[in-house]
């Protein structure tokens, strides 16, 4: 009886003890499947489909030349980047050319970005602006850029201007533009989301030194809602020839437009923007931005 007694009750504390050593083995794997439930609920990696990728401005970076590339996360929920998107160069006459981070910046390829709806990261590609070759008129200049994004996709991109004659290109900067997705989300909420626009440069093939640059600029809505032009959004302007940049900001003339572009929907601008005499090469490039909306620029001839 006493030995049967003691069986039994050894094994009722064999039992409770197991119990008891049970129980945080559960609450770990049910704090583990919450983790990991948080974990896949939180941002993914960027897909080329939910990022608006435009040329921006060009000009000047601790001694590059440099072409800005804005990306602007248009989808539903956050995502991020580890490192910048995989970039080549296609110049029209010679092989693909892989751009990588600069040797000053090397932590730039491994640096976590992480995007909200509607935020926006800058990306500065720069070449050196100094070399023996550079006193010649020849130039190596690539117009076509093509990004692969972590989560998926390829975009190309039309428009920027960089010249690889003195080396290849790197990318010297890679940051979110935290202040103005903090405007664009503040705009949303207002009443008026100018990040949904899309624009569209009308420019002549050349602009002539030391005269009045010409052109319009088409804003569109895509959506179903009007989007209300408050307060006469500014812009910035940028000429951009042979490592020079001249920026200008203005405030948008919305007479023409009334206060809204309605639904589906466009409103044109005339534009003009003075060409310094002192500009040298023999291109130029118009870069034009709306604050809080979109971006826009070509390469026209300089003479």
């Amino acid at each position: 009886m006493n030995l049967s007694s003691g069986a039994s009750m050894s094994n009722r504390s064999q039992l409770r003890r197991r119990r008891h050593t049970a129980l945080p083995v559960g609450v770990a794997v049910f704090m583990f499947s919450m983790f990991a439930a948080a974990a896949a609920a939180g941002s993914h990696p960027c897909a080329a489909a939910k990022l608006q990728i435009v040329a921006g401005a060009a000009g000047a970076y601790r001694g590059h030349a440099t072409q800005e590339v804005r990306l602007t996360h248009i989808g539903t929920g956050a995502c991020h980047m580890t490192g910048f998107p995989g970039l080549q160069l296609l110049p029209a006459n010679e092989a693909p050319q892989a751009v990588g981070a600069s040797e000053a910046a090397p932590h730039l390829a491994s640096r976590r970005v992480e995007l909200a709806p509607g935020d926006e990261v800058v990306l500065l590609l720069g070449t050196l602006r100094v070399c023996e070759a550079a006193n010649k008129a020849d130039k190596k200049v690539s117009k076509r850029l093509q990004l692969a994004l972590p989560g998926g996709g390829m975009k190309l991109l039309d428009g920027v201007h960089i010249d690889t004659l003195c080396g290849r290109a790197t990318v010297v900067h890679f940051q979110p533009v935290q202040n103005e997705a903090a405007a664009r989300a503040k705009a949303s909420k207002g009443g008026s989301p100018l990040g949904e626009l899309t624009g569209k440069l009308d420019v002549p093939d050349e602009a002539n030194r030391g005269g009045i640059l010409r052109y319009v600029v088409t804003l569109s809505n895509p959506t179903a809602t009007a989007i209300a032009l408050v307060a006469r959004p500014a812009y910035a302007q940028s000429l951009y020839a042979d490592g020079k940049a001249v920026d200008t900001t203005l405030r948008l003339n919305c007479g023409s437009a009334g206060a809204q572009i309605a639904a589906y929907s466009s409103a044109s601008f005339d534009m003009q923007a003075e060409v310094p005499a002192t500009l040298a090469g023999d291109t130029l490039k118009l870069s034009w931005k709306l604050q809080d909306g979109p971006g826009v620029g070509k390469i026209i001839n300089l003479r």
